[in-house]
Protein backbone atom coordinates (compact mmCIF):
# COMPACT_ATOMS: atom_id res chain seq x y z
CA UNK A 1 0.00 0.00 0.00
CA UNK A 2 1.06 3.50 -0.70
CA UNK A 3 1.46 5.92 2.20
CA UNK A 4 -0.05 9.22 1.13
CA UNK A 5 -1.50 12.15 2.97
CA UNK A 6 -5.07 12.81 1.97
CA UNK A 7 -5.98 16.40 1.41
CA UNK A 8 -9.49 17.60 1.96
CA UNK A 9 -9.97 19.53 -1.30
CA UNK A 10 -13.63 20.28 -0.63
CA UNK A 11 -12.88 22.57 2.30
CA UNK A 12 -10.28 24.60 0.42
CA UNK A 13 -12.50 24.90 -2.67
CA UNK A 14 -15.49 26.00 -0.62
CA UNK A 15 -13.37 28.62 1.17
CA UNK A 16 -12.08 29.97 -2.14
CA UNK A 17 -15.62 30.10 -3.53
CA UNK A 18 -16.84 32.01 -0.47
CA UNK A 19 -14.01 34.51 -0.85
CA UNK A 20 -14.81 34.96 -4.55
CA UNK A 21 -18.50 35.49 -3.78
CA UNK A 22 -17.65 38.10 -1.16
CA UNK A 23 -15.39 39.93 -3.61
CA UNK A 24 -18.09 39.82 -6.28
CA UNK A 25 -20.72 41.19 -3.89
CA UNK A 26 -18.36 43.99 -2.84
CA UNK A 27 -17.65 44.83 -6.47
CA UNK A 28 -21.35 44.99 -7.31
CA UNK A 29 -22.02 47.21 -4.30
CA UNK A 30 -19.27 49.65 -5.26
CA UNK A 31 -20.42 49.67 -8.89
CA UNK A 32 -24.00 50.43 -7.82
CA UNK A 33 -22.83 53.28 -5.59
CA UNK A 34 -20.71 54.75 -8.41
CA UNK A 35 -23.62 54.62 -10.86
CA UNK A 36 -25.88 56.32 -8.31
CA UNK A 37 -23.31 59.08 -7.70
CA UNK A 38 -22.87 59.54 -11.46
CA UNK A 39 -26.61 59.97 -11.98
CA UNK A 40 -26.87 62.31 -9.02
CA UNK A 41 -24.10 64.67 -10.12
CA UNK A 42 -24.69 64.63 -13.87
CA UNK A 43 -28.47 64.81 -14.04
CA UNK A 44 -30.02 65.87 -10.75
CA UNK A 45 -27.47 68.37 -9.40
CA UNK A 46 -27.53 70.58 -12.54
CA UNK A 47 -31.33 70.74 -12.31
CA UNK A 48 -31.13 71.75 -8.65
CA UNK A 49 -28.44 74.38 -9.34
CA UNK A 50 -30.57 75.91 -12.15
CA UNK A 51 -33.63 75.94 -9.91
CA UNK A 52 -35.66 73.52 -12.02
CA UNK A 53 -36.57 71.18 -9.17
CA UNK A 54 -37.41 73.81 -6.52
Amino acid sequence: MKNAVQNNWRVSRSHRRFRFDLDQISFMGVLTALIFIYILFHFIYPMISKGLLW
